[in-house]
């Protein structure tokens, strides 16, 4: 796998994962393939998500304050031979900047054992479109891919056939009188996973639901009520690891 097809690949994956957060639904792989097909020509354009990630006024990777006189950080640096533009910017505490300093953004992230479903999706975006670029204008788009870009793929890959599985499991052939039949031990995880966040008045939606049946219900119950409310709108930055790493 060269460089051009892990950022595909990786862009198509964030972009399926918003699809289904936004859509409140799991798609199936033919949805992950057709924005597997454009997403060179969506990494080719500038990461206009910088502006949303500064609206929020607080650092894209810890949610920690910002900086008061902040302009934003360099997602590559420039010692990396990053841009000094508005689309290679995102706001970073002084911790969190000072701690990735002049290192690329995943091969950071990795270094701090956390996990590629961790990362906020508008990050991974803009970062993929920056790396795209910077890949594009030294000549390295066909040569070998970057070892933190295929562990990336990796955690992708296993999230996306998690996702895939139970698409086929609910969509497809396990129907009988209009009703879903499924396996009775993941009927019994989801009911008491339901059962617990009823008990909390917790609501969520499907994609975290998933998860939740794949991470047990002891696991749930070991996190703090404030993190299972804040999954739902922040899905893709809950401190919960990936499916298979």
């Amino acid at each position: 796998m060269n460089n051009r097809e892990a950022l595909k690949l990786l862009y198509a994956y964030q972009q399926y994962l918003q699809a289904c957060e936004n859509g409140k639904q799991i798609y199936g792989p033919g949805y992950f393939k057709n924005i597997l097909k454009n997403a060179e020509e969506y990494l080719k354009k500038p990461a206009d998500h910088t502006v949303d990630l500064f609206r929020k006024n607080e650092c894209v990777i810890c949610g920690g304050p910002l900086p008061k006189t902040t302009m934003g950080d360099h997602l590559i640096a420039l010692a990396l031979n990053g841009k000094d533009v508005e689309y290679n910017k995102v706001p970073l505490c002084e911790n969190c900047n000072k701690s990735k300093g002049k290192k690329d953004l995943l091969d950071w992230w990795f270094s701090k054992h956390h996990k590629l479903l961790e990362l906020d999706p508008y990050v991974l975006a803009v970062y993929l479109k920056n790396k795209y670029r910077y890949f594009q204008e030294i000549g390295l788009l066909n040569e070998e891919a970057d070892f933190s870009l295929e562990i990336a793929w990796i955690q992708a890959k296993n999230i996306l056939g998690y996702l895939f599985k139970r698409y086929r499991l609910i969509f497809e052939n396990k129907f009988k009188g209009g009703t879903w039949i499924e396996d009775q031990n993941i009927s019994e995880k989801r009911r008491q996973i339901f059962e617990y966040l009823s008990q909390n008045e917790i609501i969520i939606g499907p994609l975290t639901m998933e998860w939740f049946v794949f991470k047990g219900i002891e696991y749930v119950k070991s996190l703090p009520l404030e993190k299972l409310e804040e999954m739902e709108s922040k899905l893709l930055k809950a401190e919960v690891g990936a499916w298979g790493m």
